[in-house]
This record gives structure tokens, sequence and C-alpha cells, in this order.
């Protein structure tokens, strides 16, 4: 099971917020620091940064791994990694599993807040309202991750972010997709809209959980993971 971490923190996050224990009797964890983030390189160029780049690092690191097939749990940023593995080499996983609030389907709405949040992050880098605007309490680990991240790699996965439309992929993917994802981030129930695209999809919502709630309480999303991972096959 391949951990992929959001814009912010690298990938000790998942052991922090409790997953990794849990989900090791069952599966083999795969933990990394993906491109711009922990010890990985920070390459400086937006091209480095697109969905498509970081869809090609999850497949090259199963390449090095000698590992034909994986799930994926992805949060945040890393639910639309994940999605963009499943759409461009559906052979090489077993499904995704995405914590968060997939992104509006207006490509304009999107492309503008994007660009709002890359110019506030190389203005003012991470600020606490970032964090502290979250109803949840945010545990000294989880900020620690975001002061470690830095704020330039955030923008510049923003820029990236502007050549994949993820709605006009979601037809193609076949693997099955598990959302896990706050009541407070989702009130449009985009995620609901997408599951209907999506070939094998369900959706769970964390009752008065936020984007940050959602991943924090692992002891909610945990059972249902495993859940969703027993019904799907691995050949």
């Amino acid at each position: 099971m391949v951990l992929q971490t959001g814009g912010a923190g690298d990938g000790s996050m998942w052991r922090d917020a409790g997953y990794v224990e849990p989900l090791s009797s069952s599966y083999q964890c795969i933990l990394f620091d993906h491109r711009g983030h922990g010890q990985s390189d920070r390459p400086r160029s937006r091209e480095a940064h697109t969905t498509r780049r970081y869809a090609d690092d999850i497949v090259e690191l199963l390449d090095r791994l000698g590992m034909q097939r994986a799930g994926l749990w992805g949060y945040s940023q890393g639910g639309v990694i994940g999605l963009a593995v499943a759409a461009l080499y559906p052979e090489r996983l077993t499904a995704v599993l995405f914590t968060g609030a997939i992104e509006t389907p207006d490509r304009a709405v999107n492309a503008a807040e994007n660009a709002e949040g890359a110019r506030a992050l190389r203005a003012h880098g991470w600020q606490p309202d970032i964090y502290q605007a979250e109803r949840e309490a945010i545990p000294a680990w989880f900020q620690t991750h975001f002061d470690s991240t830095d704020p330039e790699m955030v923008a510049l996965w923003l820029d990236g972010e502007a050549d994949w439309d993820v709605w006009s992929h979601l037809s193609a993917i076949t693997v099955p997709v598990q959302f896990l994802v706050g009541e407070l981030e989702d009130p449009e129930h985009l995620n609901d809209r997408a599951a209907e695209l999506l070939r094998y999809a369900s959706v769970c919502r964390l009752e008065g959980l936020d984007h940050l709630g959602a991943f924090i309480r692992s002891d909610l999303a945990i059972p249902v993971a495993l859940e969703f991972l027993a019904r799907v096959p691995t050949h």
C-alpha cells in the first residue's frame, strides 16, 4: 500500500497519524517523501511539479521496488495523484483511496483558486490561519509537517496542477476507488458527483470533520478502508 502525502509534510505523517500500525497487519506500507518534500529533491521548475510527473514518480517507485501492482492511499493532493495513476497506468494499481474533497469541475474557478494560493504562499509562506481555520484541533506533529514544508514546492504544485483536469479522466478509471471526505469540506457533495463517473466507487462522509480532521481521525478512516480493501481483488 503506497501512502501518498498531500501538499504539506513528508511520508512520516502517515505513521504520526496512526495509519501504519493497523494497516501493516494486512499490507506492506510504503512511505516515501514525494518530490519537493522531506529528504527528496526540491526541483524549482513548474514542469517538475505537474500531476502527470507525480504520477510517473509513483510508477518509477513501484519499478524500483520490484512491485507490479499496489494499492494507493492519497491524502488531499495525494488523492488526485492516485486518480492520475489509475487513469494513466491502471495496470499498476489494485485500488485507490482518496482522503479529502475533490476539486471543483469548474476549471476557471479551480485555476483562480490555485493561482491565488500560489501567490499567497510566495508572498507570505505558511500562515497560521491555514491550519487554525480548520475546526479540528491540530496536533503538534501536524503543525510540524506544515512548518517543515517549503512553501515554494506547494506553490509549484499549484502551478503545475493547471495542466491536469481530474474530472476529464474519471470515466477512464477502472480500478475501485474509495473516497473518505470530511462532511464540512465538501458541502456541494462533489465527491459523490465524482463517484458517479467512476466504474467502481464509494463515498464515506466523516460527520463533523473538515479537511485536516478527516486525515487526523485515522481511527475513523482505517475501518472504512479495511472494509473496502477486503472487497478488492488483488489480481
